[in-house]
């Protein structure tokens, strides 16, 4: 008889002892007993700077993560790889300042990654298998915030964030080069203010870009770099996470006044936004992670350390999971993979 394998969501905290981002780490929860279990702890290279512990990455077979650590005002941060049975921490490279986001370059078997970092306007590509630096690629937008690919892998989209005064307005596209080892900067596409996340539709003829700024998603069309008219949102977007079918997306949407999560039916063309579903008021969704049979999505709160599940057939809402009970806790990214 076969065994149902243990959903297990690793989430990053930022600031996983809550004095001064000393200690970052990766929290894995049991989704199906609703249970935090053991932190897998990230240290600083010194006492006075912590790992800050933002994006994860997670091999397909569901064995091995990758972090990237900002070291918030350090001349530098890194990219950890953890094997996830053990809760080891195997290495630590450096990378530019500021790592806020790390993704895998599809077709490349996961040997490679790229890494945004914020503060350096870099990308770097880092040879997983060897654990290894390989190119820095200069982005003329500022602050790089986050990478996003087309399902071929072809082409990068990087969206500059800037800071909130001025406010970033651009993406830019870089061809993959060298089979995920390099890439080639292209000319860089305006959009909304602040875009904080691109995401593709299936077939990748299409990106969607979120501008948190200007509370409106982007369409650009990728074979040209155009982009369309803006889609407005009910508040300030933080992330858009695709569902594993690819028919359609959440937004995380947080703001002053609103914490809530939206769906996105990427069959349309343009895509449309349905109603908010709300979540409890000041949770502050960030990232969402899809169970691997996508019939679950949980919303990472980031400001009451809890993951909200919603049942996708029908949008549910489920309970709140909590994550951490500190304070101080940053709960940012979330991967969700099947355990044993």
């Amino acid at each position: 008889m076969a065994v149902t394998p243990k959903l297990i969501a690793y989430v990053t905290n930022a600031n996983d002892n809550g004095v001064s981002l000393k200690v970052g780490s990766v929290i894995p929860v049991d989704l199906d007993a609703r249970t935090p279990l053991k932190p897998i702890r990230i240290f600083g290279r010194s006492t006075s700077d912590g790992s800050g512990t933002n994006a994860i990455i997670v091999t397909a077979n569901g064995k091995t993560a990758f972090v990237s650590n900002e070291f918030t005002n350090a001349p530098a941060g890194t990219v950890s790889r953890i094997d996830l049975a053990s809760g080891k921490v195997r290495w630590s490279i450096t990378v530019g300042a500021e790592p806020v986001d790390i993704e895998f370059v599809p077709g490349t078997h996961e040997e490679w990654a790229w890494v945004a970092n914020y503060k350096d306007q870099t990308i770097t590509t880092v040879n997983l298998d060897k654990g290894e630096v390989s190119a820095v690629i200069k982005v003329p937008g500022l602050g790089p915030n986050t990478v996003a690919f087309t399902p071929d892998g072809k082409f990068c989209y990087v969206a500059n964030w800037q800071t909130d005064n001025p406010a970033g307005s651009s993406v830019t596209p870089i061809e993959v080069t060298d089979n995920g080892a390099s890439g080639t900067v292209l000319p860089s596409i305006p959009v909304g203010l602040n875009p904080n996340w691109v995401t593709f539709t299936k077939d990748g003829t299409t990106a969607y870009v979120a501008n948190k700024g200007s509370s409106s998603l982007t369409p650009i069309d990728v074979a040209t770099n155009t982009p369309g008219a803006a889609i407005a949102l009910p508040g300030p977007p933080i992330q858009i996470e695709r569902s594993p079918d690819g028919s359609f997306a959440y937004i995380a949407i947080a703001g002053d006044h609103i914490d809530a999560v939206v769906r996105l039916d990427l069959s349309a063309n343009p895509a449309t936004v349905g109603a908010p579903i709300h979540l409890v008021n000041k949770s502050q969704p960030h990232w969402i992670g899809f169970t691997p049979d996508g019939a679950t999505a949980y919303i990472v709160g980031n400001g009451n350390s809890t993951l909200t599940p919603i049942t996708v057939a029908g949008d549910v809402l489920g309970e709140p999971i909590t994550v951490v009970t500190g304070r101080s806790a940053d709960i940012l990214d979330i991967a969700i993979v099947a355990a044993g």
